[in-house]
């Protein structure tokens, strides 16, 4: 039976708001069947403000930030470390508890165990990357098509996923250098197939630079608790910390100059093992780790706080310890160029390697056989409890300086600046001072308008300061609401993932940095179509929103921060996490970049 005109009209307004999403749709439902449609954009004002924080709270942060980098515009940017060290409780080292060895028995192998310290190393991975879109056993990074695993990377005729599979190397044509290719060598077991090569991303300015770096003692008791509020709230530490200068440090642990290394730390087994007489053990490697800073500590320290102390109180709980050994403080300085490093303090620990004595019975009816061997283990700390970052950051250009002044005073911006850490843009929609009942609000009220889209979109500033080196840009920036350091509700609706690549969930969203056609950056752009639903209905006031760097957008932990006036804010700790900057057009520009100014797009369908 045919469809009636009128049902079929009926029909498709009903399949219009079926394939919507009611939450973005709730304005003007009594449409009419017989109105005609009418889709626009409006562009409502915001107003835009520069903003500088003075100190951030950075303990409990997900990474550390250490070394220096400078910037004629931003100014420099230098960090250091400081950091409880967490034990298990009452440990023992060697085969006995000291309880034990000391103890009165007639049993031969419990021995005196004299442990000796032979060295103790601290170390700090980087962060690397190791996605592999394709499974073909090749990094995205060093693979000829990330996306095809046929391709062949080293050009030897044999796909980088049978290369993998086989045990040879896809980066390399002769995998054991003897000369044959691998297509044609029918022995490549001499290449290692477990070897691994690392994508470094975590390190900024100059790799090959080299800097002076320090690890020493903290004299300073770092309490959870406030003592300011009677040890009755948890104590928040700022950037601005340094104990370091303010003379809480006494041994020196470490101090030289260093480079660092992105290989693949390797290290073969001590000695050959008599059972497996055809393997050198001691050629073979036994432990792999990822590229890090590795640096020796002095090993005599550790002999007399961690070894020779094992039974007594010092080490019996963690807060007897911490007590005990309140800290480490790593620096670094005298840099022959700029590097700055993000680094991996979740898996960060120092390695006590020591000997000890170990009694070794034969079996035999005559103990006389029987002798004192010394054998070799080690014994693990971890960087952990509270970590704080100290963070400096000095020398910006006056023009910044300005602008902070002027958007302290009320006065919209022609321009923004936003960098990890220091500056950030207080943003408001509709009116500069009346929020929630001025006249632009109410005019959207009284419309029939059905909103598809609301979208802020903040353009790059042509005139773009040169970065350091190179061209180091936030990937990302994050819009959040000022007053209560929570995302707005776009973000939490948001359920779009991307497991290939880093920072690069909540797409819809937005906040990702676009390039254009000549790979210049662009523009920034968040839809905050609900958001602006929920203020039209009355929802939610309209509040003040705050746009940052988004270094990683899982990393939402809100932290306390100062800015300029001496106001104590929230921010999320994403925008802590890198020292990079950018320069974008604010709401107020000059005449030649009007067209890129900072507005409020809303497209709508008129009913």
């Amino acid at each position: 039976m045919p469809i009636k005109p009128f049902s079929l009209i009926l029909l498709l307004v009903s399949c219009l708001f079926m394939s919507c999403d009611p939450e973005y749709h709730s304005i003007g439902t009594n449409l009419l069947i017989d109105q005609v449609f009418e889709t626009d954009i409006y562009k409502a004002p915001v107003f835009t403000y520069q903003q500088k924080l003075k100190k951030i709270q950075t303990d409990g942060l997900p990474l550390g930030q250490i070394g220096k980098i400078n910037h004629t515009f931003y100014g420099e940017s230098k960090g250091s470390i400081t950091s409880q060290l967490v034990i298990s409780n009452d440990p023992f080292f060697g085969i006995y508890s000291q309880d034990v060895e000391t103890s009165e028995t007639s049993d031969l192998t419990i021995i005196p165990e004299n442990e000796t310290v032979t060295s103790v190393y601290l170390e700090i991975p980087f962060y690397s990357n190791q996605n592999d879109k394709d499974n073909d056993g090749v990094i995205d990074k060093l693979d000829l098509d990330p996306l095809d695993s046929s391709s062949d990377t080293d050009g030897d005729g044999l796909t980088d996923l049978s290369e993998s599979a086989v045990g040879t190397n896809p980066l390399s044509s002769d995998s054991d250098n003897d000369g044959i290719l691998d297509n044609e060598d029918t022995d490549s077991s001499s290449y290692d197939a477990e070897n691994r090569i690392y994508d470094i991303d975590s390190v900024y300015g100059n790799s090959n630079a080299r800097f002076t770096m320090k690890v020493n003692e903290l004299t300073y008791y770092l309490s959870s608790l406030d003592p300011n509020n009677n040890f009755e709230s948890i104590q928040q530490f700022y950037s601005d910390t340094n104990y370091y200068d303010q003379g809480f440090y006494s041994t020196e642990l470490f101090n030289e100059e260093i480079g660092l290394n992105f290989e693949e730390l390797r290290f073969n087994y001590i000695e050959d093992d008599p059972l497996t007489e055809e393997v050198e053990d001691s050629t073979t490697v036994q432990y792999r780790f990822s590229p890090r800073i590795r640096v020796e500590l002095e090993p005599s320290f550790f002999q007399k706080n961690i070894i020779n102390a094992e039974g007594s109180s010092k080490l019996k709980n963690l807060d007897n310890f911490q007590n005990h050994i309140k800290g480490i403080i790593i620096s670094a300085e005298n840099f022959t160029d700029d590097l700055y490093l993000l680094l991996n303090f979740n898996a960060a620990g120092i390695k006590i390697n020591y000997d000890y004595d170990y009694y070794e019975g034969y079996e035999t009816s005559d103990a006389a056989d029987d002798e004192i061997l010394k054998k070799s283990t080690s014994y693990d700390i971890a960087l952990g409890g509270i970590i704080i970052n100290s963070l400096e950051k000095s020398g910006y250009d006056p023009i910044i300086s300005d602008a902070i002044f002027q958007s302290n005073s009320g006065t919209p911006q022609d321009n923004l600046i936003i960098q990890g850490g220091q500056f950030y843009s207080k943003i408001d929609l509709f009116d500069s001072s009346n929020l929630n009942d001025n006249d632009e609000l109410l005019q959207l009220r009284n419309k029939n308008w059905l909103i598809n889209e609301a979208s802020l979109v903040f353009y790059v500033d042509p005139n773009q300061p040169l970065q350091v080196n190179e061209n180091i840009y936030p990937e990302r920036l994050y819009l959040y609401n000022l007053d209560s350091g929570l995302p707005i509700n776009d973000f939490l609706i948001d359920n779009t993932i991307n497991t290939l690549s880093t920072n690069a969930g909540k797409k819809v969203f937005g906040g990702m940095l676009e390039y254009d056609s000549e790979n210049k950056p662009w523009r920034y752009k968040f839809r905050i179509t609900d958001h602006i639903n929920k203020i039209i209905r009355k929802d939610s006031v309209n509040s003040s929103l705050a746009l940052i760097s988004g270094a990683n957008i899982s990393a939402l932990a809100i932290k306390k921060a100062v800015n300029s006036k001496d106001q104590q804010i929230k921010l999320p700790a994403t925008g802590i996490l890198n020292p990079f900057g950018i320069k974008l057009i604010g709401s107020h520009p000059e005449e030649a970049l009007k067209e890129k100014k900072v507005e409020l797009e809303i497209y709508y369908t008129k009913y």
